[in-house]
Formats: structure tokens, C-alpha cells, sequence
């Protein structure tokens, strides 16, 4: 099939839906005004070594989206050489996170799906000082510990995790962190006891099995005891019903 010429758009700042299946990545070079992008993978041949070519071209680029239906088994991940990026949200099999030089610095929102990381990002999301927002969702990371440390994520305000076996919190992380939640974590064994630490702390939403242990006399009540708002999910996508402690 013909795929679309769009080389010659060079004065384009949005561009939604990009697919590979109907475009060449290679056309992305030209559009060097771009701030907004989002990317549909469809096809084999296209590599994140070459999308990653590609992007290092949109010095401009703020806000990028990339979701892969073609999950190879490589472990060549993305590199981004974007310097003004704020927004990212990757749905691509990524074992391996960048290394600190090769993520944005400015980042304030970032959002993970299917990545199957095997090591914890934290260590190095957490010294990206303007991160506001964080996304871990479906098979982000497929390790078993994560670890914020202290004095890690100075701005961050809203978390969202799933799938976790064992998260520790230490005093001083997060410390205007005000929304918290946690999806399908049915292998976590207990709250972080750090999250008491956590005073800005205002909603947090955790699953059902949560309900009895972080009502008043359950063994984890007193980690979130100063939260005002505890809510509670049959499962992440549903309604959630709102309790008092």
C-alpha cells in the first residue's frame, strides 16, 4: 500500500494519530515546529531505534504519545533527545528505562503501560524535579520491590500505581504528594508504612481488600489515619464508593 507524504507539512505543531501503517516515521524529521504528537505503532519494521532518530529531530515537541501494537522482544528501548518535553505517555515494551541523561529533565506528567520494566524507575524518576504526575499503570513494571526514597519527587502531586508486590516509602519522599492510587495490587502485602509521612496527603483510592486493615482498628489504620478521603474500587476502571474512617 502507498503511505501518505507528509515530509512537507513543516510548519505543523499537532499531529494526532500518527499510524506507521499509513505514514513513515522517517517524515517526522521535517515537522520540526511540532509540540504535539501521538504515535500508533502498526508495523514490524518500525524500530524504536528509528523512531528514536526520528524524534531527536522535534527539538519543540511538549507533549508525546506512543503506543506500540507490535511489542518486539527486543530490549532496545526509547531514547529521547527531546529537551523541552513536559508530557510523555508510553504504551511500549520497555524492559529497561532510560538512563537519566536520556529522559527530559522538564517532565511534569508521565504515564506507563505495558513496558514490563524489570528494574524499579523509581531512582531515577524521582530526580526529575518537575514531575507532577505519575502514571505506573498495566504491566508498567514487572519487578517486585519499588523504592521512593527520601527527599525524591520534591514536586510530584499525584501517583498512580498497579501491580505492586512490595513498595517502601521513606521519610522526606514525595512531600506535596496530594492524590494517591493504588489499582490491582492483589500481591501487595501491606501499605507502605511510610505513607504516615506523607501530610499532604488529601484522596486515596485502594482496592477492596484494603477496606477492613485501614479502618479504625485495622493493623494498617494508622499509616493513612490523616488522609480525609479514603476510597475504595472492585477494580480500577469501576466506580469507586467513598468511606469514612
Amino acid at each position: 500500500k502507498v503511505k501518505m507524504e507528509l515530509g512537507n507539512l513543516v510548519n505543523l505543531e499537532t499531529l494526532e494519530n500518527f499510524s506507521t501503517k499509513h505514514g513513515r516515521v522517517s517524515d517526522l524529521q521535517g515537522m520540526t515546529r511540532l509540540r504535539t504528537l501521538s504515535i500508533y505503532i502498526t508495523d514490524e519494521r518500525c524500530t524504536m531505534e528509528t523512531l528514536s532518530s526520528s524524534l531527536s529531530k522535534l527539538r519543540d515537541l511538549e507533549n508525546l504519545r506512543i503506543y506500540d501494537s507490535c511489542p518486539t522482544n527486543g530490549e532496545e528501548g526509547l531514547v529521547l533527545e527531546c529537551a523541552n518535553l513536559k508530557q510523555l505517555d508510553l504504551s511500549i515494551y520497555m524492559p529497561r528505562f532510560p538512563s537519566g541523561q536520556h529522559v527530559p529533565s522538564g517532565l511534569t506528567i508521565l504515564s506507563l503501560r505495558h513496558c514490563c520494566l524489570e528494574e524499579d524507575p523509581m531512582p531515577i524518576l524521582e530526580k526529575l524535579l518537575h514531575l507532577k504526575k505519575v502514571c505506573l499503570g498495566e504491566s508498567s513494571f514487572c519487578g517486585k520491590r519499588m523504592v521512593c526514597s527520601s527527599s525524591g519527587f520534591p514536586q510530584l502531586q499525584e501517583l498512580e500505581l498497579q501491580e505492586l508486590e512490595e513498595w517502601v516509602v521513606e521519610e522526606g519522599s514525595m512531600p506535596l504528594l496530594h492524590t494517591l492510587k493504588m489499582g490491582y495490587c492483589e500481591n501487595l502485602k501491606e501499605l507502605p508504612n511510610g505513607l504516615r509521612f506523607l501530610t499532604s496527603l488529601k484522596d486515596v483510592t485502594l482496592g477492596s481488600k484494603w477496606e477492613e486493615r485501614v479502618f479504625k482498628g485495622g493493623e494498617d489504620y494508622y499509616k493513612i489515619q490523616h488522609v480525609p478521603s479514603v476510597q475504595f474500587h472492585l477494580s480500577f476502571h469501576s466506580s469507586s464508593s467513598e468511606s469514612e474512617l
